[in-house]
């Protein structure tokens, strides 16, 4: 026969019932948070070795970072308190794919966020970067640069983003005589290298006029003879001859307090006319055989404008206000519409730092720049658009 149980029994079974639950969950109440966190360094970062120096483990409460350990790999790796960061000291990965975990020593199961584990690459090699050879239709006209790179995601040229595919890269950039090109991976490793670009240019048969001999019509005439019979089809005017005298009126201001400047004929008008006779213009400069600027500088007590040879009639190439003086000059000739600016008794030393000046200048404006072959100058071919032999060889 079954008896129903009595009912302080009932309520004594359900007591102890109550009792044991709370004693299983009550631990759960109680769970301690840490927040442990990786400051500088996303899972799956790529980045260089160097970058590691700011990398840091952080937490919810910065107390609790003194009873943090900190793996490489497995190995422990030695760290450094600073403020509310832990950072790694001494410690310099190789280049790889490397795991970072940090735990908080002797943590219990029931601790939450004491343990966090990152996998990172070092990556210190830089793109490799390849480049196509690449030259401009004429000085004025934009240009193609394109190549290959292996590792990079961005290619540059100058302030313009190449567009990358499957490792080669192209991009239209203005017209410039130098372009610098710069390949960048993941990491921020760079490769950059200045490409400059040359002009196609057609051999020229040219004839060189003084001042005297261009505004003498019988002589002008003589010359539009020539190139009506094909026999030239380029004529080269001074601009700054080897006296130092600049033969028209200059608005270059060192020339004018110097006294180089005179009035001996009108360039634009000049190359006007050989532009309609279908003739290229060519301005001449004589960079630093220059006496009357030598003679000025010496008065004025500026004695290192002169070269030391005690003649006066030598300026020196590396002084910045003489070549300034010369860059000067080619610019304006470039903008009276010369096609091209040639450098004649350039000496038998032409630093390449003043080569990429003028020609900077010179392509800025539009136009070319050349430089008569001499004994001693040595090979500057890759410095300037075209090198021709001195006149009448």
């Amino acid at each position: 026969m079954n008896v129903p149980p009595r009912k302080p029994v009932l309520l004594a079974f359900l007591t102890a019932v109550c009792v044991l639950s709370f004693t299983v969950v009550a631990p759960v109440v109680h769970l301690e948070r840490f927040g442990l966190a990786v400051d500088g360094l996303e899972p799956g970062a790529v980045l260089k070795a160097a970058a590691v120096r700011e990398v840091s483990v952080i937490a919810e409460d910065p107390s609790a970072l003194d009873g943090v350990d900190v793996f490489v790999d497995g190995e422990p790796v030695l760290t450094r308190r600073e403020g509310d960061k832990l950072r790694l000291h001494g410690f310099e990965p190789a280049e790889g794919v490397h795991t970072l975990r940090a735990r908080v020593r002797d943590a219990s199961l029931l601790w939450l966020d004491a343990e966090i584990e990152h996998e990172f690459t070092i990556d210190d090699t830089a793109p490799s970067l390849t480049i196509d050879q690449t030259e401009a239709a004429d000085p004025r006209s934009s240009i193609t640069v394109r190549g290959t790179t292996s590792d990079a995601v961005l290619v540059r040229v100058g302030q313009n983003s190449a567009q990358l595919l499957d490792g080669t890269f192209e991009v239209t950039v203005p017209s410039a005589a130098t372009v610098f090109v710069e390949a960048r991976d993941t990491a921020g490793n760079t490769t950059g290298r200045h490409v400059a670009v040359p002009v196609a240019r057609p051999a020229m048969r040219i004839a060189h006029l003084e001042p005297g001999e261009w505004t003498s019509p019988r002589s002008r005439q003589a010359v539009l003879a020539m190139a009506r019979k094909g026999e030239i089809d380029t004529v080269v005017l001074d601009v700054k001859d080897e006296t130092g005298q600049i033969p028209y009126l200059s608005n270059v201001a060192l020339a004018g307090r110097i006294g180089a400047v005179s009035d001996r004929y009108d360039p634009r008008s000049a190359v006007d006319q050989l532009h309609r006779a279908g003739l290229r213009a060519v301005a001449r400069v004589v960079p630093f055989r220059d006496p009357v600027l030598a003679k000025a500088a010496w008065q004025a007590g500026l004695r290192d404008h002169a070269a030391h040879d005690g003649s006066l009639v030598l300026t020196s190439s590396s002084h910045p206000e003489v070549r300034g003086y010369v860059v000067a000059l080619a610019r304006e000739a470039a903008s009276l519409g010369f096609d091209d600016v040639l450098l004649d008794h350039a000496g038998d030393e032409l630093p390449v730092s003043f080569l990429a000046e003028v020609r900077e200048g010179v392509r800025a404006a539009g136009a070319c720049l050349g430089v008569v072959a001499a004994q001693g100058i040595g090979d500057v071919s890759a410095e300037v658009d075209f090198v021709v032999q001195p006149f009448g060889s």
